[in-house]
């Protein structure tokens, strides 16, 4: 096969795994909905790491007052100090990362399935170095076939979207659907 008639097969295949724009929104949706429960989640493991964090912090002013009043010998001090210390930077580090993943995640979905619904008309307004660039984006591996047509391994997360067993999940009725 020549190399003109791939790349017109690969223009072709574009086609075919484009999304439509209400499975798109559909996607968004559903997807959206299951990285808002796992948000609900993570909110309240950070509001564990929260209170764990604000109980350190007492411990460790509650120590420094042990030592002032001679209580607490200072080899002591320093290693119950040490140990707070490195748990407060664990549990800081929890708390901050919780938040900017969700919504990193959020907008890298939405950057993800634009990409999805329209990979056609963006794959052919590209030039061919581009064209390689969004073929390594969508794919893990393009296959041309002994009938001179292309078949496509997506990667991650396009393999999820272009899936027809999660995009028929779109379809699913809510519990809301089925007490009407």
């Amino acid at each position: 096969m020549f190399i003109p008639d791939i790349e017109a097969a690969v223009e072709d295949y574009y086609r075919t795994i484009e999304i439509p724009p209400h499975i798109v929104e559909a996607l968004r949706e559903l997807i959206g909905n299951y990285l808002d429960q796992v948000h609900d989640i993570a909110r309240n493991e950070r509001d564990a790491y929260q209170a764990e964090h604000d109980d350190l912090a007492q411990e460790r002013s509650k120590l420094l007052q042990a030592h002032y009043a001679g209580a607490v010998p200072i080899d002591l001090l320093g290693e119950e100090q040490a140990r707070i210390a490195r748990r407060l930077a664990f549990l800081d580090a929890q708390i901050d990362t919780g938040t900017i993943e969700y919504e990193q995640t959020k907008a890298h979905l939405d950057d993800c399935l634009a990409l999805a619904g329209d990979c056609h008309a963006i794959y052919m307004s590209i030039d061919d170095s581009l064209r390689r660039i969004a073929n390594q984006a969508f794919f893990d591996k393009l296959y041309v076939l002994p009938d001179d047509q292309i078949d496509g391994q997506p990667g991650e997360p396009f393999n999820v979207f272009f899936n027809p067993d999660v995009q028929a999940l779109r379809r699913a009725p809510t519990r809301a659907d089925r007490g009407k």
